[in-house]
């Protein structure tokens, strides 16, 4: 048996799609949405879901940076009346697959970099806290539906991230032992999965809304983003 990496499971949001570009705008209209004119109750339920208005940006590890829907509905719940949870899912859900994905690399650079992970042999897959169906939509738009043997959402697993379900539902899928898989993602959630699941190594990337500083207690790698991964496995080769 080899302890070489064998498979990499990615975090989508702040990992190849752009989280700011994609995101704050998203969460703006699903707020004015819930909110229905309401801008003082709009305000207060960007602000519970980690949006700093002033840096016009969200929190690291705040409610919409590394949580799901489930967690939004949660916090925001209390400040809503009239509606139910399951409608409050169900709009946030519908937001989410409608919001227009940016990428963090151009097309041909996103593939390329994928592509060149494929050629050496590696299963890749993805794990993120967004919807499965708009993980899907967001991986086919993207052109990258190829690249991955599984992609998981927060609702594809019994306990998502920060718990190891994902990961081991990956190992599970690939038939790739946990300590032989790469965790990759910009949050301290995708680490903690990483490590709840086994993983052999947790990388940190620096091109979502994390700091350095945030992710090298947590992270075996810091690396500034996936373009440098081919690198970085190489020298763990050696």
């Amino acid at each position: 048996m080899t302890d070489a990496i064998a498979g990499v499971l990615f975090d989508k949001d702040g990992v190849f799609v752009d989280f700011e570009k994609t995101w704050t705008p998203a969460l703006k209209a699903i707020a004015a949405d819930a909110a229905d004119g309401d801008t003082s109750l709009e305000v207060r339920l960007l602000d519970v879901a980690g949006f700093d208005a002033g840096a016009d940006t969200f929190s690291p590890g705040s409610i919409w940076a590394a949580g799901h829907t489930d967690d939004l509905v949660e916090v925001w719940m209390p400040l809503l009346n009239g509606m139910s949870p399951a409608a409050l899912v169900e709009k946030v859900n519908t937001h989410c697959l409608q919001a227009a994905s940016h990428p963090v690399f151009p097309r041909d650079e996103g593939h390329r970099i994928f592509s060149g992970l494929k050629q050496l042999d590696l299963v890749l897959g993805v794990a993120t806290n967004d919807a499965a169906a708009s993980a899907h939509a967001t991986v086919t738009s993207f052109g990258l539906a190829d690249m991955f043997d599984l992609v998981l959402g927060y609702d594809s697993v019994a306990n998502p991230k920060p718990a190891g379900d994902p990961l081991l539902a990956f190992a599970g899928h690939t038939g790739i032992e946990p300590h032989r898989v790469m965790m990759v993602g910009d949050n301290a959630h995708d680490m903690q999965c990483g490590r709840a699941g086994g993983a052999g190594v947790c990388v940190g990337v620096l091109s979502g809304n994390s700091t350095r500083d945030q992710l090298e207690p947590l992270a075996d790698h810091v690396i500034d983003d996936i373009s440098h991964l081919q690198a970085l496995l190489a020298s763990l080769e050696h």
